[in-house]
C-alpha cells in the first residue's frame, strides 16, 4: 500500500461522506460512522484502482546490488502520471562507483555495459 493510495483513500472517504449526507440524509437519517462503514469497500477498491490504473501504471520496484561494487540500487519500472519510465530494460548508473549497468525487467538480471 503506497502513500498515494492512502491519501487518495482519505479524499474518497471525505467525498463519500459528503455525497452520502447530501443524498441519503434527507431520506433516512444515518449515523456518520455507519455511513462510513458502508462505504469502506467502495473507498478501498476505488483508491486501489485509481492508484494502480491511472497514477502508477504497470509499476514494479526492484532493488539489488551493483554488479561492480555491490552497493544497493533501486530501480522503478513503469509510468508515473503519464511520465514514461523504464519498460523492459533499465540502463542505470551506480551512484557509488559510477558504473553503468543494465537491468532486465523480466529476469531481474543485472549486467554491466562493456567499455
Amino acid at each position: 500500500v503506497t502513500i498515494s493510495c492512502i491519501s487518495l483513500g482519505a479524499i474518497l472517504s471525505i467525498v463519500w461522506l459528503g455525497v452520502g449526507f447530501e443524498l441519503i440524509e434527507p431520506i433516512v437519517r444515518l449515523n456518520p460512522l455507519l455511513l462510513f462503514s458502508l462505504g469502506v469497500p467502495l473507498i478501498i477498491n476505488g483508491s486501489k484502482k485509481i492508484t494502480d490504473d491511472y497514477i502508477f501504471v504497470d509499476n514494479k520496484v526492484v532493488y539489488g546490488p551493483c554488479p561492480s561494487c555491490e552497493a544497493e540500487n533501486r530501480i522503478y519500472f513503469g509510468d508515473i502520471l503519464g511520465v514514461e519510465g523504464f519498460k523492459d530494460v533499465a540502463t542505470v548508473k551506480c551512484p557509488n562507483c559510477k558504473a553503468t549497468f543494465d537491468v532486465q525487467r523480466s529476469t531481474l538480471r543485472a549486467s554491466t555495459v562493456p567499455k
